[in-house]
């Protein structure tokens, strides 16, 4: 019975580990019509998760749908939202249209994409002095509510040789002196080049260049703030390892997922097929020519070689039978005159 029982807990703990992984790596999707029929999205991840927003926009769809379809034309919206790395989040839906430059339309629908994040991904910078995964979270102490006083905490991310480590700022509030400078500061450093930041910052990336990336907290003992939510992940992924990706990113049918730089969606047409790859019709026919061109040039070889040694078996013939055959004359030889004088002998 013990065993049995064991048996149902080991399973149940292995769904549930299941359904985290797939809660967390499903982007979902928040969409209204415009004028919307009510005034805010609510969005529940749920206790042990954290809400990240990977994009906000306006769109416009000719059939009138109320949520992103291929083919849709789109305008980001980059608006912050601060309650980004809670279990729950609740946002407001635009009253009115906006204007969509690429189709010159007016919007007919707000759409919100977002993730639901194990909090236990997220790395807290401060306890985690080495990071080997080829994905996850950093964040500050006690995200996503304020940090201590006194921090100054290090976290170094390591992976392949020939991997690079791209790092995303989903959400950053650290105290700053306005346009000054920074009073409490993230500091970024690879092989190459370095970064540091501060003040309020969403859903941009930071161009790094190197597999190993140092990361740094420093803040005073004056005030402090939200603090940072960062993303990291190793490129180009490795193809063959015995360590799975702790949360692999999936794309779902919604708009694409980019950070900061407003983009278009690609228009595809699902009745295109890739070409075969065939050789022209002229090198096919220059390459026929070019074979029987060689095929003929070795032929006449062959016949001066033959026609050659046949002259050859002749004349050594010739100069056999003259040599062995004395009488044996040529046609020259019989066409010479040979008049000789003749003489009559008489008796006296």
């Amino acid at each position: 019975m013990a065993d049995l029982q064991d048996y149902v807990f080991i399973t149940v703990a292995l769904i549930n580990v299941l359904i985290v992984s797939i809660e967390g790596s499903t982007i979902k999707s928040v969409n209204s019509c415009l004028p919307p029929a009510q005034n805010t999205f609510n969005i529940q991840c749920g206790r042990g998760f954290m809400v990240r927003i990977t994009k906000s926009f306006y769109g416009y769809n000719s059939r009138g749908q109320c949520g992103y379809q291929l083919g849709d034309c789109i305008y980001e919206d980059h608006e912050r939202h601060s309650c980004v790395g809670q279990e729950s989040c609740t946002l407001p839906i635009p009253a009115s249209n906006d204007y969509i430059p690429e189709c010159q339309k007016d919007s007919s629908y707000y759409q919100i994409d977002y993730q639901c994040v194990p909090a236990a991904e997220s790395y807290n910078i401060c306890d985690t002095p080495l990071v080997t995964e080829q994905r996850g979270y950093i964040k500050t102490p006690n995200y996503p509510n304020n940090y201590g006083y006194n921090h100054h905490c290090i976290t170094n991310i390591r992976v392949e040789k020939y991997q690079t480590v791209k790092l995303h700022v989903i959400d950053m509030d650290l105290e700053s002196n306005g346009s000054y400078g920074c009073i409490d500061w993230m500091y970024a450093k690879d092989g190459r080049r370095s970064v540091t930041l501060c003040g309020r910052r969403w859903n941009e990336p930071l161009v790094m260049s190197s597999n190993e990336l140092l990361i740094q907290l420093n803040t005073n003992s004056i005030s402090n703030h939200k603090g940072f939510w960062l993303y990291f992940e190793a490129t180009p992924p490795i193809t063959t390892t015995t360590k799975e990706p702790t949360t692999p990113i999936q794309q779902k049918t919604s708009a694409p997922l980019h950070f900061k730089e407003p983009t278009i969606p690609i228009r595809v047409n699902p009745q295109y097929t890739e070409p075969e790859n065939k050789l022209p019709f002229a090198e096919i026919v220059g390459g026929v020519i070019g074979t029987l061109s060689l095929i003929l040039v070795i032929l006449l070889v062959l016949l001066a070689v033959k026609w050659y040694k046949e002259r050859r078996r002749r004349d050594n013939k010739n100069r056999f039978m003259e040599v062995q055959n004395p009488a044996y004359r040529n046609s020259t030889e019989f066409r010479q005159s040979r008049t000789e004088p003749c003489y009559n002998y008489m008796d006296v």
